[in-house]
């Protein structure tokens, strides 16, 4: 599903990751909701996706910063590294497809597809609970609010202009 993308692929991809259905699990998701209403038109791309599949490594070719937020119960608090992006990233891509991957094979395909985003980084969004249900723990509520605001400062080192990183924005890309 595709939050925004308006007219020629802007600099910036950010992939928030995780199920609706399994309470922290969804951080990723939230932070990408969050982002698309900070974002303007053309600056950053955001996309959610319950898993990461095949068919991203299309929307990450040829991209200056790759972000891809997940939930994690292995951190306590956010956090972000980068991920190599060099001749061969390591991930899985053999002749046999799964319909999920991880990030450095995504990287992979991009390769395959064309030109391999510049900058990919990940951010583990700490998460307390997985059990079923639609609400975020406190803990992982909190990190969320801390994505947003690293996810920014990211976004402004590619973007450029901190001033065009804070106009809201509507998604209906009216201004708010």
């Amino acid at each position: 599903m595709t939050l925004r993308s308006d007219g020629d692929r802007p600099p910036v991809l950010i992939v928030g990751v995780g199920s609706e259905l399994r309470s922290d699990d969804a951080a990723g998701r939230r932070v990408a909701e969050l982002l698309v209403a900070r974002h303007p038109p053309g600056a950053v791309e955001v996309r959610v996706a319950h898993q990461l599949t095949p068919e991203l490594a299309d929307v990450m070719t040829g991209r200056e910063l790759v972000i891809v937020v997940d939930a994690s119960v292995e951190v306590r608090e956010v956090t972000s590294e980068e991920v190599d992006t060099g001749p061969a990233a390591g991930g899985e891509v053999t002749g046999v497809m799964s319909h999920h991957l991880d990030v450095a094979a995504l990287i992979d395909l991009t390769r395959l597809l064309g030109e391999r985003p510049r900058q990919v980084r990940t951010l583990a969004v700490p998460a307390y609970d997985l059990t079923l249900g639609t609400a975020l723990s406190p803990g992982t509520t909190a990190a969320v609010s801390v994505a947003v605001v690293r996810i920014m400062q990211l976004c402004r080192e590619v973007v450029g202009s901190p001033r065009s990183l804070e106009q809201a924005t509507a998604p209906d890309g009216s201004s708010r």
